[in-house]
């Protein structure tokens, strides 16, 4: 017998394909793996702490938008081994929006919707 555990998320979130966050970006410290109207989850190579504001800079395949988000919650992730040969562990962290402008909002359900339609 198997128990499911009921989904908790308000709203659906959608993988960000690792092509849409490729070049381009070099200043980002993370990088974006999921992104829903109400927040994003994140991986990065240093713990957040819960509470953090942070922003999130939607890559250019989905639109260029600067969005603010705070820590819910983050936690290690396996270790992965660098180009050097040493382990590393990375981290991955939910966000939750805050004061989202309506350009933002705008701009926001135009990346969802790219990601829905896989282009």
């Amino acid at each position: 017998m198997t128990v499911q555990t009921p989904d908790r998320r308000q709203v659906a979130r959608l993988s960000v394909p690792w092509q849409l966050t490729g070049p381009g970006l070099e200043l980002r410290l993370g990088r974006l793996l999921d992104l829903s109207s109400m927040g994003a989850r994140i991986e990065h190579p240093d713990l957040l702490h819960e509470g953090l504001v942070c922003y999130v800079d939607l890559p250019p395949a989905l639109g260029r938008a600067r969005l603010t988000g705070r820590v819910i919650w983050s936690r290690p992730r396996k270790p992965a081994q660098t180009f050097e040969g040493n382990t590393r562990v990375f981290y991955q962290s939910g966000l939750a929006f805050v004061e989202i402008t309506p350009e933002q909002r705008e701009a926001l359900a135009a990346a969802l919707a790219v990601l829905q339609t896989g282009e």
